[in-house]
């Protein structure tokens, strides 16, 4: 209770809610003959009853008032109504809250006589400025219309990060694809003269095996497997007494099902799990 010269005044709560439909509509209700303010636009809303959270309050109104499913939003602020307080020994405070529509057609109560979904411009129009009553509830859309637009604003940054971070990723994926396309077409072109490296070798004496030159070249072939491991060739390990895999063999002879690798004529290579050339073999 406050008190008010040598009377106490009584405090009552109102809440209103600007509903939203899609962004960009609002919704306004005419206040019926019979009742207070008659004629006037207002929101949809009344008094917080005994026991009601603000957000059943909220929802039971709205129920009550116009039949909508409703989800509530924010809090818009609050609203001192001195005028009333003398007039009805009451002081008047006010809760104003956006929701958002959800579903159901508008059914309006018996304390209103007529409804309308508007734009904010023409909710703007509806709305007087010179009647406080209206003016109010004109400046609650007002910002309503502000949360919105922030909102929007958030979620158009959030998209325009969403999309950045899309752009990223494809460029990485394009980046690497690329950079594998043209690994794979320097390694084909390399693929001879790592052959001719395997050929010469295998050619060479057992005696001379530990000869400078021959130490030299095993030295150079290692520096090239080297720089292919390190942008992801890898040889793909096969051994002579190896069960053929159709997967990673090829064999000279033509097609065949199974058998035991006898001879390596050609080492197979991949990069990561992916096969480029498979170990051209025979088998027994």
């Amino acid at each position: 209770m406050v008190k008010g010269g040598d009377s106490f005044a009584r405090t009552v709560l109102t809440i209103k809610v600007a509903i939203i439909r899609d962004n960009k509509e609002v919704l306004l209700l005419k206040r019926s003959k019979k009742s207070l303010n008659s004629g006037k636009w207002d929101l949809p809303g009344g008094h917080l009853d005994k026991g009601e959270t603000i957000r059943e309050a909220i929802i039971r109104e709205v129920q009550e008032e116009t039949g909508l499913e409703i989800e509530v939003g924010e809090i818009l602020g609050t609203t001192e109504f001195s005028k009333e307080a003398k007039q009805f020994k009451e002081e008047k405070r006010g809760l104003r809250y956006l929701a958002y529509y959800k579903s159901g057609e508008v059914k309006i109560s018996g304390e209103h006589q007529d409804h309308k979904w508007l734009s904010f411009e023409k909710a703007f129009k509806k709305l007087s400025e010179k009647d406080g009553f209206e003016q109010e509830k004109r400046v609650v859309i007002q910002k309503a219309q502000k949360v919105l637009e922030a909102e929007s604003a958030l979620l158009g940054w959030k998209r325009a990060l969403a999309d950045l971070e899309n752009y990223k990723k494809r460029a990485a994926k394009e980046n690497a694809d690329f950079k594998r396309y043209c690994l794979e077409d320097y390694i084909f072109d390399l693929f001879p003269v790592l052959d001719n490296f395997e050929l010469a070798l295998k050619h060479v004496p057992e005696e001379e095996a530990s000869n400078n030159w021959i130490v030299g070249i095993l030295h150079i072939k290692k520096q090239l497997e080297n720089v292919l491991n390190e942008n992801g060739v890898s040889v793909i390990e096969t051994k002579v007494g190896d069960d053929f895999d159709e997967n990673i063999h090829e064999v000279i002879e033509g097609k065949v099902k199974k058998g035991k690798v006898k001879e390596i004529a050609k080492v197979g290579y991949k990069i990561g799990g992916r096969i480029i050339r498979p170990a051209v073999i025979r088998v027994n």
